[in-house]
């Protein structure tokens, strides 16, 4: 009897601990159907916030313009990158805890001081300030003071907006960039000091939109602008992915050679970019290196005296250098047909070579290049690791 209740104790005591699990959350006042919590949980584990010692997140508190800046920098990954200059505000010196995050942010022109040379780093920060600092960050059309107003036209406080920060309010609310809490869905509130909540829907929302349209300063930083490579002209950004339109020609490697005469549909395959893929804009899209796997879905073997010989490969998957996926399956299809090597001088003996004993052995040789023509488009997922750093 001791045994048996001692295993409904062990049971007992799994299933309550399986339940906590389940329901675990990383602050104690931040519960999952909390407003905020998906933005901080995403915030938390890539490294832009952090909580108080008592493990709590309290995201009714306000922030300083010293926090907000160390939130943006980390945010946008820029504490590593080297800046030239250095701005001189009188009131943040050197040993200041966040001096470095804020001379960062300074230098790509997301934050400004006063005319006479004052940052006030524990000044709080009110809405319309964060939203113009998370506007400095992209690259968005710009739009007119007229236009603004008549974003803003459906809000009753839109006259509260300061002057200076009329369109960048607009922009934010036309690109999805703005959030109001629960309660306060149809008011702008721009001069209230913004929560640590709010901070963190915005950062939140800017850093989904910075990977794809950064500012020219970032840009030059982040998404490397390649000379020489493989300009793909009709690609296109859509949202947090590029997309490649069906009827693209993409000239990969393969990395094994394949011998028609032993190759069968079904055998795998693995081909790599040999140069790197960018757009007319000379961005980078698909890295130098990335991997596509697929597999072989036709063969068929070359007769004598005639030009009939063809291997056609079907990609799969695409896999960055680290093996993380950037693309689901999707239909591509590279074919490969006998080469004519020309006898100079005698188009006769090329055309005897071509037809006849050319015909009789076919090879994909490793790292030859063949043409994948995109049967539908191609949807890459835009990885952090894609774009290489300084």
């Amino acid at each position: 009897m001791r045994k048996i209740l001692k295993f409904f104790a062990v049971l007992i005591c799994t299933l309550t601990m399986c339940a906590t699990g389940a329901n675990a959350q990383t602050f104690s006042d931040l519960p999952s159907s909390h407003w905020a919590y998906e933005a901080v949980e995403y915030l938390y584990e890539n490294g832009v916030v952090v909580g108080y010692p008592d493990g709590t997140y309290k995201a009714d508190n306000n922030v300083t313009r010293a926090e907000f800046c160390s939130m943006v920098v980390s945010a946008l990954r820029l504490r590593e990158k080297s800046i030239d200059t250095t701005r001189d505000y009188k009131d943040v010196e050197d040993w200041y805890w966040a001096y470095n995050d804020i001379q960062l942010a300074s230098f790509f022109d997301l934050v400004v001081g006063t005319p006479d040379g004052y940052f006030y780093p524990t000044n709080t920060v009110t809405r319309a300030q964060a939203l113009s600092v998370v506007l400095n960050s992209l690259s968005i059309s710009d739009m007119s003071q007229e236009e603004a107003l008549a974003i803003l036209s459906n809000y009753p406080d839109a006259n509260e907006v300061p002057l200076w920060a009329l369109v960048k309010t607009a922009k934010a609310v036309q690109n999805g960039l703005m959030y109001n809490t629960p309660g306060h869905e149809h008011t702008l509130e721009p001069n209230r000091e913004a929560t640590r909540g709010e901070i963190a829907m915005f950062l939140y929302r800017m850093m989904a939109q910075v990977a794809i349209h950064p500012s020219e300063k970032l840009a030059e930083k982040q998404r490397p602008i390649i000379k020489d490579g493989y300009v793909v002209e009709n690609a296109f950004f859509d949202g947090d992915e590029i997309v490649i339109p069906a009827g693209t020609i993409l000239p990969l490697g393969v990395m094994e050679c394949i011998n028609v005469q032993k190759a069968k549909p079904g055998d795998p395959f693995i081909a790599r970019a040999l140069v790197n893929f960018v757009n007319k804009d000379r961005l980078l899209l698909i890295p130098i290196g990335t991997q596509f796997s697929g597999k072989i879905v036709k063969t068929k073997k070359p007769l004598r005296f005639f030009r009939n010989a063809y291997i056609a490969l079907q990609t799969e998957a695409v896999l960055d250098k680290d093996g993380n996926v950037l693309a689901p399956a999707f239909a591509t299809l590279g074919q490969k047909e006998p080469e004519i090597r020309l006898i100079r001088g005698c188009p006769h003996l090329t055309k005897v070579r071509y037809y006849g004993t050319r015909t009789q052995k076919m090879w994909i040789h490793k790292s030859q290049r063949v043409e994948f023509v995109l049967q539908e488009p191609l949807r890459i997922k835009i990885l952090d690791n894609q774009f290489i750093p300084e």
